[in-house]
């Protein structure tokens, strides 16, 4: 009886160590996305709208694109990195936002967010 107790009481604690872990990555998840939401309404929704489809002002001034179409569905990960992150084909309003103060995973994270327009248009 007190092997199986030992043995019963060790399935216990790995079962609720794995349910804890599991938890522990679907809320780190949910945070990353909520995250680059946030970021993404600062940072970019000034310009390209909250639903990025960049009717704004300053679409006005600049040829804003509308992060919902297929030209930016095209574009590969590292294609939207390197523009949101060093500001490579960027004519009209040069953004680098590697450089003034947010990270790699940051800006991977809002591309992840970005992504998810496309299939709001």
């Amino acid at each position: 009886m007190h092997i199986w107790h030992s043995r019963n009481h060790f399935c216990y604690r790995t079962g609720a160590l794995a349910v804890a872990a599991v938890l522990c990555l679907a809320f780190s998840a949910r945070s990353a996305a909520q995250d680059a939401k946030e970021l993404y309404s600062q940072k970019c929704a000034s310009c390209h709208a909250a639903d990025g489809s960049g009717h704004t002002a300053a679409n006005n001034k600049m040829k804003i694109p509308d992060l919902r179409s297929a030209r930016i569905k095209q574009m590969s990960d590292e294609e939207l990195y390197s523009a949101t992150a060093q500001g490579k084909s960027h004519e009209s309003y040069p953004h680098a936002f590697l450089h003034v103060g947010l990270t790699e995973q940051q800006i991977r994270d809002l591309i992840q967010y970005i992504r998810t327009f496309a299939d709001k248009k």
